[in-house]
């Protein structure tokens, strides 16, 4: 094992962190400046054999370029100080950093030298810990204290010529190929992947939103248990998918078992924030990774993830019903039926798929062969007749070298096969689970009442056979009287679905040990969430409240609400004396309440709704929404075979690269053939997704959901988003998260409902955002992403919302070519009106479905136009066919508007966006937008002074 970190270590600095900085500009040379010297510090001599790791690595990452002798031709250098520009790695767009030649090349060398030196780790008798050593520069080599210089440093190209990937992501890889050639008999790395499962049944399997968030959580910590295994055995840069830096479980295990010294995470938020805002409560981890390993390691690789995955759901299940035991004041004792019922139902919990595909497939006599995985690759493309990459114009020009005029300007190595590999990978680990073995489960008796398929767990298996209503003593009728929040009046649960609902009170006592005091997780309810829409108009201009509900309030020991994250800022900036009072008892008292069999409480209850309307000048708002996003074709993106989800090679080219190659050889075919040609997968590919991912889901969704509106985020991991939010913010909540998605501009509708200060924190562009202090990577403006929303009352049942969510999003991604929401909006008296549209339509007035609604609710909400428009326009337009004349329809809908005060150029906006991007139908498209418009305009959520007349004419 010292051999593998020490070899690893060395690999890791075979180049400078600031390279790009001081190629040209500096005499020692990039490989025998500070990395020469940091080698020597650690006592590391420079290993020629660690050049077949690089070269493996740079082969899979990028394309090469031509030697004169032993050094690249002159022209194909770039001074990147004088000329820095960033290529985004998935769209090509350029990124220019402005000037950095006023940087001496001596102070940065300096600056980063003592920054590495400080992470060298040594033992007791001064030798360096190679292992710690090696774990600490990944960690937090890309993070540098050094003034002026962080966001451009953890940017760093690793190749001022393609700068479309960062220096780090090189460093990785390369240790990563060192590593599993090192461990390997033989020296052949091969590619693992392993998913784990089930996922959608199981995050859907819930009664309440801690169950939405338990099962997403859940499911990414036995994710992390998979990837630790790897990770102890050869290190987190060795997993490809999901790139692991600065993922907070990652950070927990680097501190509490490694042992990294502890100063350096104290100022993340995992270590010291004390509410569910803690990163360490995000569900940041796909349930899906691919690793570099030693071939002949798999085997027993696997064999570990699955036994250690085992465990740890036994460990959770046990700690769970001693949990419920001890609440309902039952005796452990292990001849119980619950514990027996336990083990059986999480024998094949989770699911694990695994594939593998070693690189001696793909080699011959140490150079690059295909002939292996085209045949086995050959059986996965029966219909085709052509076998991916390995029949693609890039392998006719990547396979052999490229000389011109006796210059070498390519030269192939097994590393350039790894497109192949991983399609190889992709495909048999597609198999992998359609051949799962299934073992059935025999039960008897009735099933649990969240899923119908395993036997609740009980402590007299004859009370299996009562039927529901005549539970009397059971297990959980007499949790559900101790402690409720485990379990619901009438469920009854198997051992996994156990599991999940105790995981939030098993997970945040883990925290507590972790940050060293209390943590305290809050739980927005669905009706606060409803509420929050009044409150925060209340706060906004507050009034004294009436006598008899203030002294309700401070009568009545009602529990103090959990409330969104943007409405508790609001809420500690009010200098209203009762503002503390109403806005955190107010949600809590309705509920206790209403729930209340007691003929008292239901009169209070009538007396405090009149009190609360006049208060709020209105009926207090009384639905809320929810948003299920989702990437576009990330299948596609990780595969990057198809021209939409790639880029040709000059086009990740420097431009002073692009403009040399065009002058010197522009009459050379093969070269230009080589030019034009779409790159192919890589492993940097695979770690900028991640990254871009990562950034989204840990920092960027929080960001949208909690600080710019109000609302809960569920879970964000990697490209999916679930979040509840208030009603009023949901279609800027929905729209910035788009745009956020792909580091699009925001547009203006939506930076005009940002306060002040987080839209002075976040900037977006061309890629990539400024959030903070950081520069982060995103999906880039090529990716796009679909999102289902639903409008409902607070008492919907949420099995029931949750099927119409995820039926919005299906709809939305079935709309044309993706990129699409569907917004819908359920009404507790009956009655569905939706939207459903792609997010940006270049019609003849540059409009498209969101900033159209926009511009209606903004419409029907002020002072001076009755929403009796939308009335009297849908009446109308319920007359019509459904493809009218285009200029009568316009026309009477300018009429109507004009008629009730409103924007007559906003009809024709409406009318012609109808017909030019709906012409099979453009009446139901304007009724729908219409009654979309006009529902999230009503006073309760529009943020107007109430007018209730109005609102009665209407």
């Amino acid at each position: 094992m010292e051999n593998l970190w020490k070899t690893k270590l060395a690999a890791w600095l075979h180049d400078p962190a600031e390279k790009a900085l001081i190629l040209l500009r500096d005499n020692e040379g990039h490989e025998w400046g500070t990395a020469a010297r940091l080698r020597k510090a650690v006592g590391i001599t420079h290993d020629a054999a660690l050049k077949k790791a690089d070269w493996w690595a740079s082969a899979a990452d990028r394309p090469q370029f031509p030697t004169e002798g032993k050094r690249f031709a002159h022209w194909t250098q770039v001074d990147f100080a004088k000329a820095p520009i960033l290529k985004h790695p998935l769209s090509g767009t350029e990124y220019p950093l402005g000037k950095l030649d006023e940087i001496d090349p001596e102070v940065l060398k300096n600056i980063s030298e003592s920054h590495f030196r400080d992470l060298i780790i040594k033992d007791e008798e001064g030798r360096t810990d190679f292992g710690k050593t090696l774990l600490n520069f990944w960690r937090f080599g890309p993070e540098i204290e050094a003034q002026g210089i962080g966001k451009l440093w953890q940017n760093l190209p690793a190749d001022t010529r393609i700068p479309d990937h960062s220096i780090w992501a090189h460093l990785d890889i390369t240790s990563a190929f060192a590593g599993a050639m090192t461990a390997d008999k033989e020296g052949i790395p091969a590619l693992l992947s392993i998913s784990f499962g089930p996922v959608q049944g199981f995050i859907a399997e819930a009664r309440t939103t801690s169950d939405l968030w338990a099962g997403s959580h859940l499911l990414a910590r036995i994710a992390w248990e998979g990837m630790k295994v790897i990770c102890k055995r050869l290190g987190p840069d060795a997993i490809l998918f999901p790139n692991l830096r600065g993922i907070p479980l990652v950070d927990v295990w680097l501190r509490e078992e490694v042992g990294l010294p502890s100063e350096k995470f104290e100022n993340l938020g995992w270590t010291r924030l004390k509410s569910d805002a803690n990163p360490l409560f995000m569900a940041a981890l796909p349930n899906r990774f691919v690793a570099l390993v030693p071939a002949d390691q798999v085997q027993n690789l696997t064999a570990e993830i699955e036994s250690r995955l085992r465990e740890f759901i036994r460990e959770q299940g046990q700690k769970a019903l001693h949990k419920i035991l001890a609440a309902i004041g039952e005796p452990k004792r292990k001849n119980l039926p619950c514990y027996e019922q336990l083990e059986a139902q999480l024998q094949g919990f989770p699911e694990v798929y695994w594939a593998a595909v070693p690189w001696s497939l793909a080699i011959k006599n140490d150079q690059p062969d295909a002939n292996n995985i085209k045949g086995i690759l050959s059986n996965f493309y029966p219909e085709e007749g052509k076998v991916g990459f390995l029949d693609s114009e890039a392998w006719k020009v990547l396979q052999t070298p490229i000389e011109l005029n006796g210059v070498k300007f390519y030269r192939p190595n097994p590393g350039v096969l790894y497109p192949a590999v991983y399609d190889l990978l992709d495909r048999v680990a597609a198999a992998a689970k359609t051949a799962r073995p299934f073992d059935q489960l025999k039960q008897q008796g009735y099933r649990s009442t969240l899923n119908g398929e395993r036997e609740w767990l009980t402590l007299d298996r004859g009370q299996l056979d009562l039927p529901p209503g005549q539970r009397e003593h059971t297990l959980w009728t007499r949790l559900a009287k101790e402690q409720p929040s485990w379990a619901r009046k009438g469920e009854h649960l198997d051992g996994v679905n156990t599991i999940k609902r105790l995981w939030p009170t098993l997970f945040t006592e883990e925290v507590r040990d972790i940050v060293g005091q209390e943590v305290n997780r809050y739980v927005v309810s669905t009706h606060t969430l409803a509420l929050a829409v009044s409150l925060e108009r209340w706060l906004d201009n507050p009034t004294d409240i009436p006598p008899k509900l203030r002294n309700l309030l401070q009568s009545r020991e009602a529990q103090r609400t959990a409330l969104p994250r943007r409405l508790i800022t609001k809420l500690e900036n009010s200098r209203h004396p009762d503002a503390e009072l109403l806005c955190r008892k107010l949600p809590a008292l309705l509920d206790t309440l209403k729930e209340s069999d007691n003929p008292q409480d239901q009169e209070m209850l009538q007396e405090a709704e009149k009190d609360i309307e006049k208060l709020f000048g209105c009926r207090p708002e009384a639905y809320y929404g929810m948003i299920l996003m989702d990437g576009d074709r990330m299948g596609a993106w990780l595969a990057g075979t198809e021209p939409r989800y790639q880029q040709a090679y000059e086009k990740s080219w420097h431009p002073t690269i692009r403009a040399s190659v065009e002058q010197r050889f522009s009459g050379e075919p093969l070269l230009q053939k080589y030019l034009r040609e779409y790159r192919p997968p890589s492993p940097a590919r695979h770690r900028v997704i991640s990254e871009a991912l990562n950034h989204f889901s840990i920092k960027v969704a929080r960001f949208v959901v909690e600080d710019c509106f109000k609302g809960k985020l569920v879970y964000a991991g990697g490209d999916d988003v679930l979040a509840f939010v208030c009603v009023d913010d949901l279609l800027p909540a929905m729209t910035l998260l788009r745009a956020l998605y792909s580091g699009s501009a925001i547009p203006p509708r939506v930076k005009d409902r940002m306060d002040e200060k987080n839209a002075r924190r976040c900037q977006s562009k061309k890629g990539y955002i400024q959030l903070d202090d950081a520069l982060l990577l995103t999906m880039g403006e090529k990716a796009e992403a679909s999102a289902g929303a639903v409008v409902v009352h607070h008492q919907a049942p949420l099995g029931y919302v949750l099927k119409q969510l995820r039926a919005a999003e299906s709809q939305a991604k079935n709309r044309g070519d993706r990129n699409a929401f569907s917004l819908r909006v359920f009404k507790r008296a009956g009655g569905e009106i939706s939207v459903t549209d792609k997010w940006d339509r270049k019609d003849p007035f540059g409009k498209n479905a969101p900033e159209l609604l926009g511009k209606l609710i903004a419409l029907f909400s002020s002072e001076q136009v009755s929403r009796r428009a939308a009335y009297h326009s849908l009446r109308w337009l319920q007359q019509l066919p459904p493809q009218p004349d285009r200029e009568m329809l316009q026309a009477n809908l300018m009429y109507q508007f004009g008629q009730q005060g409103g924007d007559k150029d906003l009809a024709r906006e409406l009318a012609a966006y109808a017909f030019d991007h709906h012409p099979d139908n453009p009446t139901e498209t304007l009724e729908n937008l219409l009654m979309v418009g006009e529902f999230l305009a009503r006073e309760t959520r529009a943020g107007q002074n109430a007018n209730p007349a109005k609102e009665q004419a209407a």
